[in-house]
């Protein structure tokens, strides 16, 4: 087993390599390794918690079918985020996005109700600001600030060049400031 604590962990290049010689216990670890940030990747990208899951596991799914095609030219992680990337694009133009109650809401701080209720303001608005962004740059920024890419693994992700993504979070970042800027102004957030 991968996690016993006598084995060596492997680097994803290697459980890569042995799951493509069919070393099934060596893709359930890649998975494991990369199934909660692909998820949040994509809960943040369509904003519902169902279909996250579901190209979530769509995404596990079609890169196990097409690990034989996986040459190692960027890191597993950015070829499965460029899978649920191209799920999540493909789901959006299939239909309108639908908003969800948030199921993790949970009761506020009984000591400081007004910070709690600051800070699910300042989320909701910063969740609102990121959703009207178009969706290259929505999945630029979100692979950045959310999922800490640098620009190349970003670039390799959604498909285009370092210099479209540095143009890409430019913009993204720019257009987020606007939206929230009455709010900064008011002091909402």
């Amino acid at each position: 087993m991968l996690s016993d604590p006598g084995v060596p962990v492997s680097d994803d290049a290697d459980l890569v390599r042995r799951a493509q010689a069919g070393d099934l216990g060596a893709f359930e670890e890649l998975v494991r390794r990369h199934q909660r940030g692909l998820f949040s990747y994509l809960y943040r990208m369509c904003r519902n918690t169902s279909d996250a899951e579901e190209m979530a596991q769509a995404a596990m799914v079609k890169a196990w079918e097409k690990l034989g095609s996986f040459r190692g030219a960027s890191s597993f992680k950015t070829w499965l985020y460029r899978i649920g990337t191209n799920l999540c694009f493909n789901l959006r133009t299939r239909r309108k996005p639908t908003e969800e109650l948030d199921e993790t809401m949970g009761a506020p701080d009984a000591e400081r109700p007004e910070a709690a209720f600051r800070q699910k303001v300042r989320e909701e608005r910063v969740r609102a600001a990121l959703a009207c962004l178009p969706e290259d740059q929505r999945a630029a920024l979100v692979l950045s600030v959310y999922q800490d890419m640098s620009y190349k693994e970003i670039a390799e992700t959604i498909g285009k060049t370092v210099r479209a993504v540095d143009s890409l979070l430019f913009r993204a970042k720019s257009n987020v400031r606007k939206a929230l800027a009455e709010d900064r102004a008011k002091g909402v957030i």
